[in-house]
């Protein structure tokens, strides 16, 4: 609450920088855990694609963010609103730092690249569900009559994510080429890594 009242109310550049700042270096740190399952050149790729998928997401679904605010009946500007979306996502972030050690212990006992993928959208899941409830108080603070539709921007965002994840793939796992070469909806992608994965069983 007081995040969200200085951000409508005394709005400072530094504390939405500092927040980004947080939800960049909080993804950088889970992402080397991420690449800690493979080793070698993944130490780093992984990390620079979870901060850049995680940044283009942002940007992507901003201005849908600032439009459902406004249908919402929420007396919020643009850089209100741009400051609570980085807050939520520096929460979920600080939250996956905490799961880190968890996904780690995993990483360093299996070798199944499926497996590791459940586990680690699962714990974004609950990190990032976590920090998207800082847009529902935001509407509780600021007076929204229709937050519903906050709600479905936060399907969408989740949707975003999962889908630039899957654009910057792999993360989890190896390959020759820095980004792949083939278009695939998450979805897709996620079935046929459990097929391929079954078939080499």
């Amino acid at each position: 609450g007081r995040i969200i009242h200085e951000l409508q109310n005394n709005w400072r550049a530094a504390l939405p920088l500092w927040l980004l700042s947080l939800a960049l270096l909080g993804m950088l740190a889970y992402g080397v855990v991420v690449g800690s399952f493979s080793g070698g050149a993944q130490l780093w790729i992984a990390p620079v694609k979870i901060a850049i998928g995680t940044m283009l997401s942002i940007l992507i679904c901003l201005p849908s963010l600032y439009i459902f605010t406004c249908l919402s009946g929420i007396d919020a500007q643009l850089r209100t609103v741009t400051g609570v979306l980085f807050a939520a996502v520096s929460l979920g972030s600080l939250l996956l730092i905490g799961f880190a050690p968890v996904a780690w212990i995993f990483s360093q006992s299996t070798d199944s690249v499926a497996f590791m993928a459940v586990l680690h959208i699962g714990l974004w899941a609950i990190g990032i569900m976590f920090g998207l409830r800082l847009l529902e108080a935001m509407g509780h603070l600021l007076g929204g009559p229709a937050r519903n539709h906050l709600k479905s921007w936060s399907v969408i965002f989740i949707v975003v994510c999962l889908q630039m994840m899957t654009t910057l793939r792999p993360i989890v796992g190896t390959s020759d080429r820095f980004l792949p070469s083939e278009k695939k909806f998450f979805l897709a992608h996620w079935v046929e890594t459990l097929r391929d994965e079954s078939a080499r069983k």
